[in-house]
């Protein structure tokens, strides 16, 4: 059973996103519900609690049927990612947090007390889902693994830290959470899109100086409750748009940048633009990814020398993100006269 199946099956979907929040802070107050819960998002007994759950070859195979042919791939607290991937983009791979829930299972059988941590973990990533409602029932989000495979992972079972923990810790968190990002692009043949600070600048330093860039006028999608219905109505005008934008992608050629780049402004985005948008292509390498990561953590310059090994990738990394939000002229006050 997957994430969202789990947290339908229990009676969350229908919340509100604070809603859902607050019912499952309170959900450990019945051991029984809360466990039966985990065991839900963590397919117990079919998986194993203990060990790290990895996604097999089979299930990435039936991830990549599952997407459209013009894909994007958001992180799942990147709101704003989410729902521009949406207008954006055919399908959009959603990373679940709540993919590996063993360790929170396993805790909540031996502890003595349900750990304060998990539960309020629990309760943040199913809001971001619940928020995400309208895509995921439509079938145009589809939950991918937040996961690195082990060879780009120096810490496997490395959970989110605290935004207070230390900033060397917090800063490869980040650097982890772009990883994740090109590695799931690369195997699904997907675009990145983010919006968050956090996770484009290190998106930025791993692909490099070298990247083509375009910028990009793309207007801003409709709230997530509309974008289904606006899918549908402007359904004539997208599908022939995304068949020839994964076209001009498909082999990443250094020319796609400029053809991507007109495409995604003719799209029917009606919505004023309200973040300065590029799109990034970068080399056939990456840094080493879990080399990268440790520098990060150690607090040494990423760039520094020597210069990191370099992993080949499928195909060139394609990415979609927003640098800054726009100024809104109403929230600067009133002009002075000239």
């Amino acid at each position: 059973m997957g994430a969202w199946q789990a947290i339908a099956t229990h009676g969350f979907a229908d919340l509100s996103p604070p809603e859902a929040q607050h019912a499952i802070l309170e959900l450990p107050t019945n051991r029984a519900n809360y466990v039966g819960m985990l065991k839900d998002l963590g397919d117990y007994p079919a998986r194993s609690p203990i060990g790290q759950r990895l996604p097999t070859e089979a299930e990435i195979a039936a991830l990549a049927r599952a997407g459209g042919r013009w894909r994007g791939v958001v992180l799942l607290d990147d709101d704003a990612a989410a729902r521009q991937a949406a207008g954006a983009f055919d399908r959009v791979y959603v990373l679940d947090p709540l993919y590996d829930t063993g360790a929170m299972l396993y805790a909540a059988w031996h502890d003595q007390f349900i750990r304060d941590e998990h539960s309020r973990r629990l309760a943040e990533q199913a809001a971001g889902l619940v928020r995400l409602a309208p895509l995921l029932n439509a079938g145009t989000a589809v939950l991918a693994p937040d996961h690195l495979p082990g060879s780009w992972n120096p810490r496997p079972g490395w959970r989110r830290p605290r935004p207070t923990d230390n900033a060397r810790q917090v800063a490869g968190w980040w650097m982890r959470a772009a990883m994740v990002l090109l590695y799931w692009a690369d195997r699904l043949q997907a675009v990145v899109c983010a919006t968050s600070e956090d996770v484009v600048a290190p998106l930025r330093m791993a692909i490099g100086r070298g990247a083509q860039t375009q910028r990009v006028a793309l207007g801003s999608a409709p709230p997530v409750e509309e974008l289904v219905e606006w899918r549908r109505v402007h359904k004539v005008e997208l599908t022939p748009a995304w068949t020839e934008m994964r076209h001009a992608a498909r082999r990443r050629p250094t020319r796609c940048v400029g053809e991507l780049a007109g495409r995604l402004e003719a799209l029917p985005l009606d919505g004023m633009q309200d973040r300065d948008w590029e799109l990034l292509l970068g080399e056939t390498t990456l840094p080493e990814p879990a080399m990268l990561i440790r520098r990060v953590l150690v607090g040494q310059e990423p760039g520094r020398v020597p210069p990191l090994p370099r992993r080949r990738l499928r195909r060139r990394p394609l990415c979609l993100l927003a640098s800054q939000r726009l100024a809104d002229p109403a929230e600067d006050g009133p002009q002075p006269d000239a």
